[in-house]
């Protein structure tokens, strides 16, 4: 990850709760302003770039942001970085395919980044986390298509406090705001004052610490607390804006993240948890895995509440051998979409269960464009961010292109187990639903079919999710590469039976609990691009 090209450092891995004005409840905002943000795909395929833009809304506090791109396949870490934003700023950055094959990122923005360099160098996307049984061509395709989270981690007020001033020498003005506010459109972005980021926050507060049940002493100013770095509770109020562009073609397709707000009674704005972690790669403190287990649901950094898939016993789930995680987790590894932002909200797997059933669909529904006289192509991104934390692959099985390597943290009640997952050639798929229930198309003037379809590639007969962000492409014959978007990563083939129309595709999932399924229907034509949002029924 960039994040280990960063910092060093060692401290007590934490979230900060607030005492007051606490937020109760995560949402999808259709405002489209909030806490965290889901794009649900990029792109740098063929000839294809992705810019991204990233606004804060809150014209009185800065936001420290942490910026994760996650791949198609599994939802590997490929690219993270830590982001500074002041009030009102705008940060923007474009990704394209580099003359490696794998996906860079490069920015002439102003703003502040952790590490400084992200902003001043093309960034090419590491592949440490991929699959070891990839060539390196294969690996460079995986960091080619994928998803984006954005995560508000703390504000950044203007007003110092006294965790930032002696008694002899109080200041007025946060130093950590001084440095990341613009000043005549550049950030100063203060050497010094961003090193105070390079080591966690072990408390919130001098208060806090003294207040323990075995108090500790602290004195100001001080670095070892959230306040003493200049960091307050997260109120939201960020938004974000992609962009697919083939800069060849000049066809281009746009959108809106995925917006998720932390509210909580009739307060505009409410504090959320501070997630702050620094932008190191300093292995986060874990005492048999109970820090880590409070920090996040992804199943390869936890060491309770797991199965494995175990081959010997034709692939039935059962613990895992050892307690000891399957990846040791760095700070560059939080927060993730699991963190806890809410004080009530103790165990991530909570809070990863909630925002998947915010998510889960029982059928997608969109249209569809084929049309040869006009060159149409349609392809279908579906996008399931939240996954993650219930069902990954473990790599360090052996022969992991061919051996069952499925690892589930367990929920209250899951949407992915080992009876509607599969692994195939690597990825995790999970099939919509067979028959009458999965896929039913409609032609322009009514005529219906059902049912079965020809799948391509493989052999199954119905539609299946192979991949974290899968891509179903329309009448696109046996390509291994879709029309649209010039997927390939998770990319399945859906020949129907009409140029164009609409489709109901079923999935309903885990005791019809349904799929926690993002996207949209992306339509290319050689006059124009066009993006659909996907429909739902819940």
């Amino acid at each position: 990850m960039i994040g280990g090209l960063g910092f060093a450092g060692l401290a007590n891995a934490g979230v900060h709760a607030p005492a007051a004005n606490q937020a109760t409840a995560l949402s999808i905002n259709e405002a489209g302003t909030g806490h965290i943000l889901i794009v649900p795909y990029f792109t740098t395929q063929g000839t294809n770039a992705t810019l991204l833009n990233i606004t804060n809304t809150d014209t009185s506090n800065g936001k420290l942001v942490k910026i994760r791109f996650r791949g198609a396949s599994n939802s590997d870490d490929i690219f993270d970085f830590t982001l500074a934003l002041s009030p009102g700023d705008v940060w923007a950055a474009k990704v394209s395919q580099g003359t490696d094959g794998r996906s860079q990122l490069e920015t002439s923005d102003k703003s502040c980044t952790l590490p400084s360099f992200v902003a001043t160098q093309r960034n090419s996307f590491p592949t440490g986390r991929l699959n070891p049984a990839l060539t390196d061509a294969q690996k460079a395709n995986e960091t080619r298509e994928g998803y984006i989270e954005i995560l508000t981690m703390a504000d950044i007020p203007s007003a110092a406090n006294s965790d930032q001033f002696a008694a002899a020498s109080p200041i007025t003005t946060n130093p950590l705001f001084t440095a990341i506010k613009h000043v005549n459109g550049v950030a100063p972005c203060t050497t010094a004052t961003l090193n105070t980021l390079r080591t966690d926050s072990e408390y919130y507060d001098i208060a806090a610490a003294a207040a323990l049940p075995v108090p500790v002493t602290i004195t100001a100013p001080t670095t070892r607390t959230a306040r003493g770095k200049g960091l307050n509770y997260p109120t939201g109020r960020l938004m974000a804006n992609w962009t697919i562009i083939d800069t060849v073609k000049t066809a281009t397709f746009s959108g809106a993240a995925v917006a998720v707000r932390a509210a909580g009674g009739a307060a505009t704005d409410v504090n959320a948890n501070i997630v702050f972690f620094p932008q190191s790669d300093d292995l986060v403190p874990n005492a048999g895995g109970t820090a880590l287990d409070g920090l996040t649901a992804d199943p390869l950094l936890r060491s309770a509440n797991r199965l494995a898939t175990n081959p010997a016993t034709g692939g039935a789930p059962a613990a895992p051998a050892s307690a000891t995680p399957f990846i040791a987790a760095s700070y560059y590894d939080l927060p993730d979409l699991s963190t806890p932002y809410l004080a009530a909200t103790t165990d991530p797997r909570a809070q990863a269960q909630a925002l998947t059933a915010a998510l889960a669909a029982k059928s997608v529904i969109n249209e569809y464009l084929t049309t040869t006289s006009i060159a149409a192509t349609t392809d279908w991104v579906f996008s399931m961010p939240t996954r993650r934390y219930n069902v990954a692959v473990n790599y360090r099985f052996t022969s992991p292109l061919s051996t069952d390597s499925r690892v589930y943290t367990t929920w209250t009640a899951d949407y992915f187990d080992a009876t509607n997952t599969s692994l195939v050639n690597g990825q995790i798929c999970v099939a919509a639903d067979s028959g009458a229930a999965g896929v039913n198309q409609w032609d322009r003037e009514e005529t219906t079919t059902s049912s079965q379809f020809v799948i391509s590639p493989g052999t199954v007969n119905n539609v299946r999710f192979c991949g974290e962000t899968s891509v179903l492409a329309f009448n696109n014959g046996t390509n291994t590469s879709s029309g649209s978007l010039s997927a390939s990563v998770a990319l399945q083939n859906l020949n129907v039976n009409a140029n164009e129309g609409w489709v109901s595709l079923g999935t309903s999932g885990l005791s019809s609990r349904g799929l926690p399924v993002l996207g949209a229907a992306f339509a290319k034509s050689s006059a124009f691009g066009a993006v659909w949002p996907h429909r739902y029924t819940r």
